[in-house]
Formats: structure tokens, sequence, C-alpha cells
């Protein structure tokens, strides 16, 4: 049973982040539908009108002492039957939740996902994909066959020998790679990586890509588990697909002279969500998503939120002013039944609709409504804005946040694959 009373009221706490742990077998669309279903379905047993009569309650009294009938008596006790909740139906359907997510994962994988609801969700899903936090995965694979999608499922090619793969050959490997693509990230930027402006960049924290759009770069691999045919990789990257995680692990086992397929793909941690943070499939209610969209609350500050992208000179404020939501979220007082009520908060929210500050508020309130953009900062260190509603987001989605798992497409067999991991295995073996 649920805390709220009142369903507008808990609607409207329905705005920002919240993460969720996607099962196996299950795509990143029918989980965002599994969560609309069940947001409708709580929200919907909740008293949702003003002089609704609720379902069970009797609307007609009968005089059962009168047992003659009179040409003159007159109806009583007749209540209007357009107030009664079966004639209103349901106030709540499933286009009324605009839900979305940020670098979802494939059907077959498994770990956190990042989502959004609400306009404030949005804009705040947006400036998570902004920040380009690293994501880890652990990553198994088995050896001894390949398929032409690199996934056990897909069609056999070739079987092969695997005895002579051990784990010292396997983490001289996982360095390599880790080197050639630490050396390609340096690339990117135009610097040296044996110069100073490579020290000072590598002092500052992880060198992270300019653009989302660019190829996959790998910050760490190590092997964590090794049980012939079996193995684990555990992964840092930026920009990475599945498919592109399934062919690494391919790719790898080619150099180890065998070959290997990807037997799963499991998230751990993307950025500061985590684990800990996500919910379980039979926690996506309405009641543990309020909570969770308010948990991470903390994570939208700018030391959080910018990660890497000059957030200690930026001073802008966060979208839908994150400070003064969670201080709303604080002044939800508990009713002497046991539900949660709203309370006054000076004015600074309307009371219909998605929380949005008052034009009496701070007039900073509206700016802050927009997204930092190119790294939080122009030229002249005074930070750029992006305006919350553009074209793309009309036309379905941005180039940041999507909409399905469509967007996720394979980088094998163009320029962006990781064919440059193998010449840096050649360097190393010949040093």
């Amino acid at each position: 049973m649920s805390r709220f009373n009142w369903a507008p009221t808990a609607y409207r706490l329905l705005d920002g982040l919240f993460c969720v742990y996607k099962p196996a077998g299950v795509p990143v669309h029918k989980v965002i539908h599994s969560v609309k279903l069940n947001l409708c379905k709580d929200l919907n047993a909740l008293p949702c009108y003003e002089h609704e009569i609720a379902l069970g309650q009797t609307a007609v009294r009968e005089n059962l002492s009168t047992k003659s009938i009179s040409l003159n008596a007159e109806p009583g006790g007749i209540t209007d039957w357009s107030e009664h909740r079966l004639v209103l139906g349901d106030r709540y359907e499933d286009s009324d939740f605009n839900i979305h997510f940020v670098d979802g994962i494939s059907k077959n994988s498994t770990g956190v996902l990042v989502m959004s609801v609400g306009r404030f969700g949005r804009q705040s899903l947006e400036m998570v994909a902004l920040s380009k936090f690293l994501r880890v995965y652990h990553v198994k694979g088995r050896l001894g066959y390949a398929t032409d999608d690199f996934s056990p499922t897909g069609h056999f090619i070739e079987r092969t020998s695997f005895k002579h793969v051990s784990l010292s050959k396997l983490t001289r490997l996982c360095s390599a790679t880790q080197a050639a693509h630490t050396r390609q990230m340096y690339n990117m930027h135009g610097v040296n990586p044996d110069s100073q402006a490579a020290y000072e960049m590598a002092a500052r924290g992880i060198v992270r890509p300019r653009e989302r759009r660019t190829m996959p770069v790998v910050y760490s691999i190590k092997c964590i588990d090794f049980q012939p045919p079996d193995f684990t990789l555990e992964i840092h990257s930026i920009n990475e697909t599945c498919q592109f995680l399934r062919q690494l692990i391919h790719d790898m086992a080619v150099k180890l002279k065998s070959s290997a397929v990807c037997t799963g793909i499991r998230r751990l941690r993307y950025g500061h969500f985590d684990t800990e943070r996500a919910l379980l499939r039979q926690h996506w209610r309405l009641d543990q998503i309020v909570d969770n969209i308010r948990d991470n609350m903390d994570l939208l500050e700018p030391d959080k939120l910018f990660v890497g992208t000059g957030a200690e000179e930026s001073q802008a404020l966060l979208p839908g002013n994150a400070q003064e939501r969670l201080r709303l979220s604080d002044n939800i007082d508990s009713g002497s039944d046991g539900s949660l009520e709203l309370t006054d908060s000076g004015g600074a929210y309307r009371s219909e609709g998605l929380l949005e500050m008052s034009d009496s508020g701070d007039s900073k309130s509206k700016e802050s409504l927009k997204m930092l953009k190119n790294g939080g900062l122009q030229s002249d260190g005074s930070p750029t804005l992006l305006e919350p509603e553009n074209s793309s987001t009309k036309s379905g989605g941005s180039d940041f946040v999507c909409d399905d798992e469509s967007s996720f497409k394979s980088d094998a067999g163009t320029k962006n694959s990781p064919e440059f991991i193998t010449s840096g295995y050649k360097k190393s073996k010949a040093s």
C-alpha cells in the first residue's frame, strides 16, 4: 500500500533522475514500458479527483421501511453518478510519463541503467550525458570457439584450442590493450603522450574524450577471474557499446592464438550511479521511484555532475534549481494517518503540473532551466547555455539521451573498431 493519499501530489514528485537494475533478456524499451505501467497502476489506485465517489461506496440510499408506494413520493438520497470513479475512469495513462535513458545496454546484458522522468529529469539526464562519466563492466568470455556476432547464440564459425592460454599471457595482453587505448586518447587530443602537456592532463584526472560520439576508449582492463575456458575481465571505459565489448573479447582471444565469445556483460557502475542505488525489478513502484529520485539529488551538485569539465570554475545553477527541489522534498510531512502531504513552501511552486519555479521566485531560476554545453565554459570563461527545448528534442530525442536501444549500433567493420590494440600489443611484445 502506498504511503501517499493524493495522486496529484505523488505525480508532481515524479520529476528527476532514478536508477534501475536492468535484468538480462529484457530490452530497454520493455523496462520503460514496465515502469510506466507500474506508475499508472499505483497512481490510479490513489484518490485522483477532488469530489470523486470511491469504489465500493454506496451512492443510493433506499428507504426499506416504506412498504407502500405513494404518487406524491419524491426520490431521496440520490447521488450524482457522474462523479463516481467508474464513470470518471483512470486519470493517469502511460503517455503522461516522459521517461528517457542514457547510454543503454543490449537486451542480453544486465546492470545499472540511469533513467529520467519529467522535464527536470530530462535536463539533468542531458547534463549527465555531457559529463561523460566512466563506466565499469564485468565482461565474461569463453575460449574455444567463435561465432559471427561474438555471442554464444550466434552462428557457429570455428573451434580452436585454448590449452596454451595462461593467466600470465592474458594479463600481459590486457596491459598492452590498456596502453594502446591510453596512447590513442592522447592522440585524439593532439598531445604527445611523452610530453609535459600529457603529464599535466593526467594530473588533473581522467583524460576524457572531447565529444560523446567518438571511438570507445578503455581506461583500465584486468582479468579478475580465470578458470579455462571461462574468464572474466573488469573493464573501465567511456563511449563503449555492448557490441564493442563483445568484439574486444574476440580480438584479444585472436591475439592469444585462440578464439572466444562473450557470454555475459554486466554494468556495475555508471559514474556515481552504482548497484547500491539501482532499483530491482520488484521495486519499480511509485514509492520506491520517488525515494530514489530524492536520494539521487545529491549527485546533481556541480562537483559531482561536471566531472572533468572545469566545474570548479563554473558557478552556473543546476537545471530547475536542484537545491530548491531538494529543500521541497525535505518539506514533506507525515500526516496523522501515516500518509505524506506536501507542505506550503512559501508559494515557490505551483500547485498543478510538474514542479516549477513561480514567476515571483528568483530570476535565476529561469536561467537554470538551461543546460551547460561544450564542457560548461566558453573561451572567455562564461558558462555556455543550452535551451531545454530544442529542435532535436521536439523531433523525438536529443543527441545525448535515447528513447530506445536502436541508436546503439555496432562499431564492427568501421574505423572505430578496436583494431589499434593489435599494434600496441605487437610493439610491447617486440620490446
